[in-house]
């Protein structure tokens, strides 16, 4: 009987070789047909480095370009079936919402901005104006912020250069039936917006004035006329910045190209330089981010503070090794 059953045995592992060699051509073909799936995907996953980033997808969908990847000019975005990708263009700070596949391009799929005005930067020290008008050489109090001309803020901080000899300074805001005024002593040059005073409205237009007492005999500088958005600007502005936020990404990342694009497609500068003045409390140490922040200092006038950033913005590139970067500053 024990002999019987060890002849089964043998007859049983015999079978199940030659079952096994009889389909293992076929699982070597599916091997190949697996792996030379996995090639074709990974390369279609694979994508051109750039630093000309154009844009970042925004939203799920895409087969290939997880949420929150940046894209570069020439980059397709390839929604799965009946999904929506949405992506931010940084050439005017909107999102484009694709259904099919898209080669992106500059303009076609990102539209750039009907008036398109070039930035003062470093690279473009023609675009830099200069509000001091002939016979203004006078030592005066310049405001420093808010930065431009237009922002979200109802409550902004005020702040200006320090005159020498001055024994006090006032601090005047005003607009259509608003007005109010502070003054404050010689050693302040910030004034943060007092808790008892009405906020700015808005939609719409206030003058700063910033006055320095020269022991009896007052000087200003030019006056700042400042646009707070309107309400529906406001809520599109903070829903962009929202959405952006959730995707969790490097905060130097987001400040230099997503917030830097949406605030700027609003003529922003106030919150431009403000969120990249956080990322510089933050302890950032990186190069872009303060050649950025130095021209938008310059885009607000303050060549001061942008030589400031600028010098910054030469001492990490150089310490990083990052030539693009040193060109560029």
């Amino acid at each position: 009987m024990q002999s019987l059953l060890n002849h089964k045995k043998k007859k049983v592992s015999k079978l199940q070789i030659i079952a096994l060699v009889s389909i293992l051509p076929s699982i070597l073909l599916l091997s190949d047909i697996s792996s030379a799936e996995i090639k074709t995907q990974s390369v279609a996953v694979v994508k051109s480095e750039c630093n000309n980033f154009i844009g970042r997808v925004s939203s799920a969908g895409d087969l290939y370009l997880p949420s929150g990847s940046r894209v570069c000019p020439g980059d397709r975005i390839n929604p799965a079936k009946g999904a929506t990708v949405k992506v931010l263009c940084y050439l005017n700070g909107n999102f484009v919402y694709l259904k099919q596949s898209t080669v992106l391009k500059e303009p076609d799929t990102c539209t750039p901005p009907q008036e398109i005005t070039e930035l003062c930067t470093g690279l473009n020290p023609s675009r830099c104006y200069n509000p001091k008008g002939a016979g203004e050489e006078k030592e005066a109090p310049i405001l420093i912020s808010p930065y431009g001309s237009s922002m979200l803020s109802t409550r902004p901080q005020i702040s200006w250069s320090a005159v020498s000899n001055a024994t006090n300074y006032t601090v005047i805001v005003s607009g259509y039936e608003f007005y109010w005024e502070a003054t404050v002593d010689n050693k302040v040059t910030t004034l943060p917006y007092p808790k008892e005073q009405k906020e700015l409205q808005l939609g719409n237009a206030y003058k700063i004035t910033v006055i320095a007492n020269l022991g009896g005999s007052l000087i200003a500088f030019d006056p700042l006329i400042i646009n707070v958005l309107p309400e529906k600007d406001q809520q599109e502005i903070v829903q962009k910045v929202k959405q952006i936020k959730e995707l969790n990404l490097p905060p130097d990342e987001v400040a230099i190209l997503d917030l830097h694009a949406i605030y700027m497609s609003k003529s922003l500068l106030n919150e431009t330089i403000e969120t990249l003045k956080a990322r510089v409390a933050a302890g950032s140490q990186n190069p872009t981010l303060y050649r950025v922040l130095a021209d938008r200092y310059l885009e607000a006038w303050l060549p001061n503070e942008a030589l400031r950033e600028y010098k910054v913005a030469d001492e990490l590139a150089k310490r990083t090794g990052n030539s693009d970067e040193l060109a560029k500053v």
